[in-house]
């Protein structure tokens, strides 16, 4: 009997440690995001995608278009880092002007370089278990809430 509970603990703590530190990468990227905007003065973007989320300073391009201004080799290229969410994790958006949470990747993410970055929720599941984030347009920082299930 015992067993059994210590087991049932043991995966509640490593949803939670799963949950916690997705949602602990993504506040960490918008931070830096907002930091790396105001301070470079050049937009920044999140990109969703399938397996997490990218903090770029490259525009998202539209499919088969091409860069304005490619960068010269040797010359600062673009700012790129990735995030990954744990596989057995799901992560849902809620864009600005949306209803509705999707799951679908390609949404972006955009910091200013005014200071302001568009408005955005994301929650991130396992089972019955959440984290849910909704961060500021003003500060970029988090409003957090975890269930732990």
């Amino acid at each position: 009997m015992f067993t059994g509970f210590f087991l049932i603990r043991f995966d509640d703590g490593a949803n939670e440690e799963a949950l916690t530190k997705a949602a602990t990468d993504l506040k960490a990227a918008a931070l830096k995001a907002k930091k790396r905007a105001y301070t470079f003065r050049r937009d920044q973007y999140i990109l969703f995608n399938s397996g997490g989320f990218v903090l770029t300073e490259s525009p998202p391009l539209a499919e088969g278009a091409e860069p304005i201004e490619p960068r010269e080799e040797g010359r600062g290229g673009s700012f790129n880092e990735s995030y990954g969410v744990p596989s057995e994790a799901t992560m849902e958006l809620l864009p600005p002007g949306s209803k509705r949470w999707t799951k679908e990747p390609g949404i972006v993410w955009t910091f200013r370089s005014s200071g302001l970055n568009d408005p955005m929720a994301v929650r991130f599941t396992m089972g019955k278990s959440y984290a849910r984030l909704q961060f500021n347009v003003l500060t970029g920082l988090a409003e957090e809430e975890i269930f732990i299930e």
